[in-house]
């Protein structure tokens, strides 16, 4: 009985940890670090990384649907749960721009919802002393320092 215990306490570990390490997986920091470096070693550690994502999520899916056909109310719900993170995991790794609930709003023809935009904050004109404005410059880094780039400044007093 206590290995029939422990065999429990297993599935449910797998069904509800895979998920989220999936996800973790596929954190931009990670995917990030990892393609901005060269060399062998890094090559190796991505593919690591790919095989372990593939797994949890296969893991995840098929605990999931072996959970989900149980009569009990608890292990549909951890089915569900585990189904449904496998399924981010795998969208934010393979498919990133595949929006599914845009396309369907976009098929009933609800399209211009605010959570469907992306807000950005406008910034006011600047104007010069003869009434021109002052164009700023698109790209600026930390504490308001831009590039050089732009036409102001050192660079851009011809």
């Amino acid at each position: 009985m206590e290995s029939l215990a422990v065999l429990v306490l297993i599935i449910f570990s797998l069904a509800l940890f895979s998920g989220p390490l999936a996800i973790a997986l596929t954190a931009s920091a990670l995917v990030n670090f990892l393609n901005s470096k060269d060399g062998i070693l890094w090559t190796l550690i991505d593919v690591l990384r790919k095989i372990i994502h593939l797994a949890a999520i296969s893991i995840g899916t098929f605990l999931g649907f072996s959970l989900l056909t149980m009569g009990v109310t608890v292990p549909k719900l951890v089915g569900v749960y585990a189904i449904v993170l496998a399924y981010i995991a795998l969208r934010r790794e393979y498919f990133p721009g595949f929006y599914v609930m845009r396309r369907l709003f976009n098929l009933i023809g609800i399209n211009n919802l605010p959570s469907l935009r992306i807000k950005r904050k406008e910034e006011p004109p600047i104007f010069s002393a003869d009434g021109t404005e002052i164009v700023r410059a698109k790209k600026s880094k930390r504490f308001g320092r831009t590039s050089g780039k732009d036409g102001h400044g050192p660079a851009g007093q011809h």
